[in-house]
C-alpha cells in the first residue's frame, strides 16, 4: 500500500511543475528589474534643469515678453494738470540719434470694454512709470485699487505699457512716477567713472524741467554728473548760435530749449555735448515762420516758448493745448493774470517732488513765477515743451475762452468765457 501523501509537502509528481514556476517566476523578476531601469533612466533624462539652465531659457524668453509694471510704493503727488488722452500732431524729424519717443496712441476700447467704470471716467493708455496705486494718488484718494480693478475688469495689479485702462479725470495726469530717480549717494560733482556698454540711453520727457533731465542724467552711468548739465545750460555758458536762441536774455539758462527725446551717449559724451544733442534736436523741430509767428501775437519767441512750456503742464493733448493756449492769450490781451497753477508748482518743486500738489495756502506765494499775483508771462520758461506745445503757443484756436478747469464727468477741460460760466464748471464737479 502506497504512503499518504504528506500534508506539509508537495506530492512527488509536482517537482516538473515546481521547477516550470521557479522559471517564470525567474523571467518575471528580470523584466521587473528591466522596466525599473529604464524608467529610472527616463525619469534622470527629464529631471528639471539646474539653475544655469533656467536662467539661459528665461533669458531667451525676457527680452521677447510684453514690459510689466509693477505696483512699487509711489513718492507724494506730483503735477495737478487734468489728463488729457489724445494723439498729438507728429513732430518734424529729427536725427535718429536724438528722435524724441513716438508720442502716445489714443487708447483704443479693448479689455476695458463692457467693465462697470463709472460715467465720466476717461479712456487712457498706460505709459512707463504708471501704477493703480499712482492712480489712486492722482485722484486725490476719491478711489480704490479695488475699484480700478472692478472698473476695469482687471485681475491683478499688474499694468502692460500701451494698455487701455478707464480712470477718473486727472487720475494719470496728476500720478507720481512709481520709479522715481535716486539720488547718488556720492557727491554729484567731480570725476565720474563712465560705464556705457557700449552707449547709454537718456530719455527726456515732455514736460520736464532741467532738474529732472540732471537726475536722469544720475541715474545712467555716463561720464558726468547732472549738476555738471546744469552748469553746462546755464546763464553765461558758451553755447551754439541758434537763430531761436537771438531773444533769450542772456540772464537765463536754456531751460525750455532742451528738446525731449530719446538720446545715446558713450562714455566720452561731455555735459557739452549732451547739451548740443537737445539744442540740435531743437534746431531739427525750429522753423523761421515761428519767428514771424510769434510776433503777430506781440512776443518774442522766448516768450512764446515760455507760454508754451506753460501750455504742456497744463495739458498733453494737441487738441487741448489749442484750447488751453487761446484761453492764455486771452487772458494776456485783455491784461488779466494767467492765473496757471503749474507756474506755482516750478516754484515750489524740489528734489523727488518737482510739481507738487499746491495747497490753498501757497497759491499766493511771493514769486515771479507766480502768474496769480503777477500780470504777464513769468520770466523764463518752466520746462521742455514738445512741438505741439510750441505750436498751439503760437497758433491757439480762436475762442472767447477765458477759464478753463478740468472735466470731472468726461475728457478734456471745460472752458467758460464769463467768470459765473466758470464758476458753475467748478461746482458741476463738486
Amino acid at each position: 500500500m502506497s504512503e499518504p501523501p504528506s500534508s506539509r509537502g508537495f506530492p512527488p509528481r509536482s517537482a516538473t511543475s515546481l521547477v516550470a514556476a521557479l522559471l517564470v517566476a525567474g523571467m518575471c523578476l528580470f523584466v521587473i528589474m528591466a522596466v525599473s531601469g529604464a524608467l529610472l533612466a527616463i525619469s534622470r533624462r527629464q529631471a528639471p534643469p539646474d539653475i544655469e539652465s533656467q536662467t539661459a531659457v528665461l533669458a531667451e524668453i525676457l527680452p521677447t515678453a510684453s514690459p510689466l509694471i509693477l505696483l512699487l510704493p509711489p513718492p507724494s503727488p506730483g503735477s495737478t494738470a487734468p489728463a488729457q488722452v489724445a494723439t498729438p500732431i507728429p513732430p518734424t524729424p529729427v536725427p535718429s540719434s536724438t528722435s524724441p519717443p513716438a508720442p502716445a496712441t489714443a487708447p483704443t476700447e479693448a479689455a476695458s470694454e463692457g467693465c462697470p467704470h463709472p460715467d465720466g471716467w476717461e479712456l487712457h493708455s498706460v505709459q512707463p512709470g504708471e501704477t493703480l496705486f499712482a492712480y489712486v494718488l492722482g485722484a486725490g484718494g476719491s478711489i480704490t485699487t479695488d475699484q480700478l480693478r472692478e472698473a476695469n475688469c482687471l485681475s491683478s495689479d499688474l499694468l502692460l505699457i500701451g494698455q487701455s485702462l478707464y480712470l477718473p479725470a486727472g487720475a494719470a495726469e496728476n500720478a507720481p512716477p512709481s520709479e522715481p530717480f535716486a539720488a547718488p549717494a556720492a557727491a554729484v560733482t567731480g570725476p565720474r567713472t563712465p560705464a556705457c556698454t557700449p552707449n547709454c540711453t537718456i530719455t527726456i520727457q515732455p514736460g520736464w524741467r532741467a532738474e529732472q533731465i540732471a537726475q536722469a542724467i544720475d541715474a545712467a552711468p555716463v561720464g558726468f554728473w547732472g549738476a555738471d548739465f546744469l552748469a553746462a545750460i546755464g546763464a553765461g555758458a558758451a553755447i551754439p548760435s541758434y537763430p531761436f536762441l537771438a531773444s533769450k536774455p542772456s540772464d537765463r539758462s536754456l531751460e525750455g530749449y532742451l528738446y525731449p527725446g530719446t538720446y545715446e551717449l558713450t562714455n566720452a559724451t561731455t555735459p557739452g555735448e549732451f547739451r548740443d544733442m537737445l539744442l540740435a534736436a531743437f534746431a531739427a523741430n525750429y522753423t523761421p515762420d515761428m519767428e514771424a509767428a510769434a510776433a503777430t501775437r506781440n512776443l518774442t519767441f522766448y516768450q512764446a516758448l515760455t507760454l508754451a512750456s506753460i501750455i504742456q503742464r497744463e495739458s498733453w493733448s494737441y487738441d487741448e493745448q489749442l484750447l488751453v493756449s487761446s484761453v492764455f492769450h486771452n487772458r494776456l490781451a485783455g491784461g488779466n493774470k494767467l492765473g496757471a497753477t503749474v507756474t506755482t508748482q516750478y516754484i515750489l518743486g524740489g528734489p523727488g517732488n518737482w510739481w507738487p500738489r499746491l495747497t490753498g495756502g501757497q497759491i499766493n506765494i511771493p514769486s515771479p513765477y507766480n502768474t496769480n499775483i503777477n500780470a504777464g508771462l513769468p520770466p523764463s520758461p518752466i520746462a521742455s515743451p514738445a512741438i505741439g506745445a510750441i505750436r498751439a503757443a503760437l497758433t491757439p484756436a480762436d475762442t472767447s475762452y477765458q477759464f478753463f478747469t478740468g472735466n470731472c464727468r468726461g475728457p478734456g477741460n471745460l472752458y467758460a468765457t464769463t467768470y459765473e460760466e466758470h464758476l458753475a464748471n467748478v461746482n458741476s464737479c463738486s
